[in-house]
């Protein structure tokens, strides 16, 4: 009988229940005078047959001990005598047809399953007050005297174990403070240990109250002798559990230790639900653990199974009403919660958790009843064993749920050493870590739900991971996963060298070519070792890549025909970066365009230009490269002078700017002496004197620009004059005009540095 049939008719059960005690009167009236030893008997087979078929292996060997009487009785009907095959027999029918039996067939099977549960199910509420009638019409007679010496027995144990208890209590709650300044200023691992750490110190004060308890039990009623009586154990054990309990609730609410709550509980909610739950556990446990075993013997075991169901249903109504009254106040609390989380995913789902969790707890608490009612011998242990497992998974998954997200929000955290030593080391993590610690979360709440499901029977997860298609999808799953753990490891090993080579350290410097090689070699390395684990990976879950890597074949080769310009572009970089033609932050010339390179690629290269526009031109289109930057350049300074200068004090004035500029802090940047070439050409209007500076690579230009200021300089100083282009008019004088006087020329003033002509018309027009 499976819980999720059962449970669509529970309301039903406690609809009739308040029935059962007038039903169990009348049945018992009439049946009275027929009961008897033969009476006892059925009902003790029928109890016996019942625990047989909840037992799982007692049931399989039932229904073995069945299948192999059915085969011996089919062996013996059949033979060559038997009848021959019927028109109307299931071989006859067509397919369509047989198809639509079996689906009733099925339909009704089930249907008759449904009302045998729920009639099982009155069936046993019927039996289980049965009992309490019997007691109440004085059938059964009560043993006062006996349940007097049980309660005083029983009080007495608890009332130690509890003092042992309090006092433990006591000494412990000294520790609470320190731990609690710990978990105040220390992360999210800090306070799950202290949590599991002040749980385990509970956990301890109540195996001390459990101790001093049994030492009571010895010392009283008749000492070693007799030793503890079974109240007395019933009693203590009692104890215990419901300790072990309020433990788990301190775990999950802590109620006054706000620092070391995991759940965003508030204050006062997280004492409201300590405080109601506790005494949920105090009803159910003492009742079910305590005052039922105690009916059972100063009573009668039937009144112990009607107090028994008594109880759970009190217990299960609370539950109820509790979840009802407190369903728009979760849902609002865990709305307001999701509204602060980064990820849309959990805003989502725990917005779906708050909608939906009354349901979910009314369906746990209407499983467990029907547990109790159709199960009391084993229900306890199926009870307490899905309860504590459940909550033992569900907080294993919050508390490394709470960790990854801790992980997530503060990234990863590397020494200062080796963040000075791979600078980039500590972003490629967090750049990939937390992304997969996301997964790995996702991960987590789906095997927390699928053990959930399987602590609770709905679905057999070991056993299908036992299995061999459970065996054979998470060795492939698993070996995928390994795989790109694996190559993520060797492309981060391969980043980290490439990084520590470009880094300059004492006695090294990086090279503008070592810089772009490596930087090539790191792209050519992240697309083979991507191709290489997603190949791998697929390979692995069961993926052909045969068919992958040939059609990968073929759609390279239709694509080096489609693009042979992009094939020339790779091999002719690939040749450029080989002869050191091109390195960035070079001054080249290509293809016509003269600028910095920025960047390279195995296809192209960026460049920037004076004006500050970027190129980016093609290898293909290269077929010549200009660098300005190899070994050392040459300023050549061509000056201009008149033809009436004399030519060595024009030299001698060069050589002087040469001086003073390397006076300067150009100086450093000169690696040889002024080379004097003399006059190149003769111009229109000037004699070209021609020289040249030997630089650094890349100075030529700042070198050449203060070197002109030096001769301007020296120039003035020595009179020096630099032509500039003039027009000489001649006019032609008529014979006559030669004998006249010749008018008085007008001298031409000097013009000083300050005077500024003035050629404007005057300001009346």
């Amino acid at each position: 009988m499976t819980i999720l049939r059962s449970c669509i008719f529970a309301l039903v059960a406690l609809f009739f229940a308040g029935l059962l005690p007038v039903v169990a009167q009348e049945a018992n009236d009439q049946g009275s005078a027929a009961k008897g030893s033969s009476s006892q008997q059925i009902e003790q087979a029928n109890e016996a047959l019942v625990k047989v078929l909840n037992d799982p292996e007692s049931r399989a060997a039932f229904l073995e001990l069945l299948q192999k009487s059915t085969a011996a009785s089919g062996a013996g009907g059949t033979g060559a005598g038997a009848a021959p095959q019927d028109a109307n027999s299931p071989a006859a029918v067509p397919e369509d047809a047989s198809m639509q039996e079996n689906l009733a067939l099925r339909v009704g099977e089930y249907t008759r399953v449904l009302v045998d549960d729920t009639g099982y199910l009155l069936e046993q509420a019927l039996r289980s007050l049965n009992g309490l009638g019997l007691v109440l019409r004085g059938d059964i007679p009560v043993k006062w005297e006996r349940a007097q010496e049980i309660a005083i027995q029983v009080v007495f144990v608890l009332v130690a174990a509890y003092a042992g208890f309090l006092i433990s209590q006591i000494a412990a709650k000294a520790l609470y403070p320190r731990m609690s300044v710990y978990a105040r200023y220390g992360g999210g691992l800090t306070r799950s240990f202290i949590l599991i750490l002040t749980s385990i110190v509970d956990g301890i004060t109540v195996g001390i109250g459990w101790a001093v308890g049994n030492g009571a039990a010895l010392l009283s009623y008749g000492g070693f002798d007799t030793g503890v009586t079974l109240q007395e154990s019933l009693a203590l054990n009692a104890f215990f559990v419901i300790g072990l309990a309020n433990v788990a609730l301190r775990f999950i609410f802590a109620p006054g230790r706000p620092e070391l709550r995991l759940l965003p509980f508030t204050d006062d909610s997280s004492l409201y639900w300590y405080r109601r739950l506790r005494l949920f556990l105090y009803w159910i446990i003492y009742g079910v653990f305590l005052a039922v075993p105690v009916a059972n013997v100063a009573v009668s075991f039937v009144l112990g199974n009607a107090l028994r169901f008594i109880v759970v249903l009190l217990g299960m109504i609370y539950l109820a009403v509790l979840v009802l009254r407190n369903r728009q106040r979760v849902q609002e609390g865990t709305k307001d919660y999701a509204g602060h989380l980064q990820s849309a995913l959990a805003r989502r789902a725990l917005t779906a958790v708050g909608r939906l969790w009354h349901i979910a707890a009314l369906g746990y608490i209407v499983a467990i009843f029907i547990i109790w009612v159709t199960r009391p011998f084993d229900a306890t242990t199926i009870i307490i064993r899905a309860t504590g497992l459940s909550i033992l998974t569900i907080m294993a998954g919050m508390v490394l749920s709470l960790v990854m997200t801790r992980a997530i929000k503060g990234g990863i955290r590397l020494p200062d050493e080796l963040n000075r030593t791979l600078p980039a080391l500590q972003h490629r993590l967090n750049a990939f870590v937390p992304r997969l610690l996301k997964i790995i979360r996702f991960a987590v709440f789906l095997v927390t739900m699928l053990l959930l499901l399987e602590i609770w029977g709905v679905l057999s997860l070991i056993d299908w991971l036992v299995s061999e298609a459970g065996v054979q999808l998470l060795s492939s799953y698993g070996s995928a996963l390994l795989v790109l753990l694996v190559a993520f490891t060797i492309w981060l090993a391969v980043m980290s060298w490439v990084d520590l080579r470009l880094q300059a350290r004492s006695g090294h410097i990086v090279t503008a070519r070592e810089r772009t090689l490596f930087q090539l070699f790191r792209n050519a390395s992240t697309v083979v070792i991507i191709v290489m684990a997603t190949l791998l990976a697929l390979s692995e879950i069961g993926v052909d890549i045969g068919p992958l890597i040939a059609g990968a074949g073929v759609v390279g080769l239709a694509i080096s025909f489609g693009a042979q310009t992009l094939v020339k572009d790779i091999i002719t970089g690939a040749f450029i970066q080989i002869e050191n033609a091109i390195n960035e932050g070079d001054v080249v010339t290509v293809a016509g365009i003269t600028g910095t390179v920025e960047g390279l690629t195995v296809r192209s290269v960026r460049m920037r230009d004076l004006d500050g526009t970027t190129h980016i031109i093609p290898f293909s289109s290269v077929d010549m490269v200009s660098n300005f930057m190899r070994g050392f350049s040459y300023h050549v300074a061509l000056i201009g002078v008149s033809y009436d200068t004399d030519i060595g004090a024009a030299k001698e004035a060069m050589l002087e700017a040469f001086r003073r500029l390397k006076e300067t802090d150009f100086g450093p940047k000169i690696l040889d002496e002024f080379e004097m070439h003399g006059v190149t050409n003769f111009g229109a209007s000037s004699i070209d004197i021609r020289g040249r500076i030997k630089t650094l690579p890349g100075d030529q230009w700042s070198v050449g620009r203060a070197f002109n200021e030096f001769v301007k300089q020296v120039f003035d100083e020595r009179d020096i004059e630099i032509p500039f282009p003039q027009v000489t008019y001649h006019a032609a004088t008529p014979p006559f005009a030669e004998e006249l006087e010749k008018p008085k020329q007008r001298r031409k003033l000097p013009v000083t540095a300050g005077d500024v002509a003035d050629d404007a018309p005057a300001d009346d027009g």
